[in-house]
């Protein structure tokens, strides 16, 4: 039987930048990190030395702990866990489901959602954390664990956290790519990209009380087809061919 009180000893899989931020917050809220293990052994000795706790490339030698904590890629997790018997343990991923774990008789998901760099300090308790397990019991165990690091902490199922996941992908990664494109542009006339941080800002501001589609503004909203390609005009050919998609998409999106 799981005893909720005695979750406290930790070894994490992993040395990445998700892996770094939830050992720290982790060994903040009072948990005991036993091990680090990496593939590469500078990089797993470079987060215990933070962590103040062993370190190893051999998944051999890891000790015995309450929890394993696998926060390695996506397409590592089920080589990783395959070594693994009769333990506790989950994994970090938002599109990897339980079925990875095959034959776990405690095992599940802790997701947290957001982009990690380990250079950038970042405040833990304001990251949503989603949990899923394969059983009540385990589940309890890591709400408990999750509520403890975050204020958000919601039970989400493999199916909908791959749609979460896929949703980041547009919201972060693709909107960070919209970013660098931007920047490449101004460059080109020698100006600052910091003009356009007043305007960013505005936008996530907006969304926070609103539905994005409610706040559209631009060219594309508008129907307005002289900007629209006197913008295509000035843009390269892998741009135009962005533009256009993009343009398409919040039209059709305006009905």
């Amino acid at each position: 039987m799981l005893n909720l009180n005695e979750m406290k000893n930790i070894i994490l899989i992993g040395s990445g930048n998700v892996a770094t931020h939830l050992g720290i917050a982790l060994k903040n809220e009072g948990y005991n990190i036993l091990q680090v293990w990496s593939m590469q052994v500078d990089n797993a000795k470079f987060l215990a030395d933070k962590l103040d706790c062993k370190f190893t490339n051999s998944l051999d030698d890891l000790v015995k702990a309450d929890l394993y904590i696998a926060s390695v890629k996506d397409d590592k997790i089920e080589e990783v866990i395959s070594n693994f018997q009769n333990v506790n343990i989950v994994h970090t991923s938002g599109s990897i489901g339980l079925k990875v774990f095959k034959s776990f008789t405690n095992c599940g998901v802790f997701y947290p959602l957001q982009t990690f760099n380990k250079s950038v300090d970042i405040a833990f308790s304001e990251i949503p954390l989603c949990i899923e397990a394969n059983n009540p019991k385990f589940e309890k165990v890591l709400l408990k664990i999750g509520e403890s690091l975050s204020n958000t902490v919601v039970k989400m199922n493999s199916e909908q956290r791959k749609q979460l996941h896929i949703a980041a992908v547009f919201a972060c990664n693709f909107s960070n790519h919209m970013f660098a494109i931007a920047d490449d542009i101004l460059r080109k006339s020698n100006i600052n990209f910091n003009l356009l941080h007043p305007l960013i800002s505005k936008t996530i501001k907006q969304i926070e009380k609103n539905s994005p589609k409610n706040v559209q503004t631009g060219p594309a909203k508008r129907n307005d087809k002289k900007i629209i390609e006197s913008h295509l005009q000035f843009l390269e050919k892998n741009q135009q061919e962005l533009y256009k998609l993009i343009t398409n998409s919040i039209i059709s999106n305006n009905d």
